[in-house]
């Protein structure tokens, strides 16, 4: 049974009596309406005086998950063309310099040997930089040694951006990621890969905004 009410603060209320309720429970449907669930043992009268009971923590309760839900529309609403074209414009000014920063930077402490042992000469050294609006990833590293980047990196902390680029930067020794890969970018970013690859991931929104 369900019964819809309109609270003067807490706007509607959707109270749902199941049996498949043990005890009573509180969520914020997707539409930002307050669901009140109870077992079928307990009225609704009992239900809307619990509310009214705990007014002030319901309302602060709501009030953080309709900012959580507001906040989780607004990164996954499609980015505008204007923005699109900001952020491109931001991009080329950034990232062609991030990259030669680190290129530079990489060449300059990491040591990389070949097969028979010898140091090679600047191993970081890339042929051309791409920026691309990419839908699936931060960025890659042809076979012709290009690098291509993701403009939206621009809109990351500067290191988790530069974290990125150091990442396809060492795809320029190891083609894969193997073992050496993984070692190499880690002692290339000062041993954070693991931390930086944990909080890159709390960005993921970025990318599937650009849908």
């Amino acid at each position: 049974m369900q019964k819809k009410v309109v609270h003067p603060l807490l706007g509607e209320i959707l109270y749902v009596k199941s049996a498949k309720n043990k005890t009573l429970r509180l969520t914020v449907t997707p539409a930002g309406c307050l669901r009140v669930s109870f077992p079928v043992l307990v009225s609704f009268s009992t239900a809307k005086r619990f509310v009214e009971e705990n007014l002030e923590k319901i309302l602060a309760f709501t009030g953080r998950v309709r900012a959580q839900q507001a906040l989780m529309r607004q990164q996954t609403t499609p980015y505008t063309a204007r923005e699109l074209q900001q952020i491109r414009a931001k991009a080329r000014e950034i990232l062609p310099e991030s990259l030669e920063k680190n290129a530079k930077r990489l060449n300059q402490t990491v040591k990389v040997r070949n097969m028979a042992g010898i140091a090679m000469h600047n191993p970081f050294s890339y042929n051309r930089l791409f920026i691309k609006n990419n839908r699936s990833n931060w960025g890659s590293c042809s076979s012709k040694r290009n690098i291509n980047l993701n403009m939206h990196l621009v809109e990351l902390p500067e290191e988790l951006r530069d974290f990125v680029i150091i990442h396809e930067l060492c795809h320029l020794v190891y083609p894969n990621h193997g073992e050496k890969f993984h070692a190499l970018v880690n002692l290339s970013c000062g041993g954070k890969e693991k931390e930086y690859s944990r909080t890159l991931r709390k960005y993921s929104h970025l990318l599937k905004r650009n849908t």
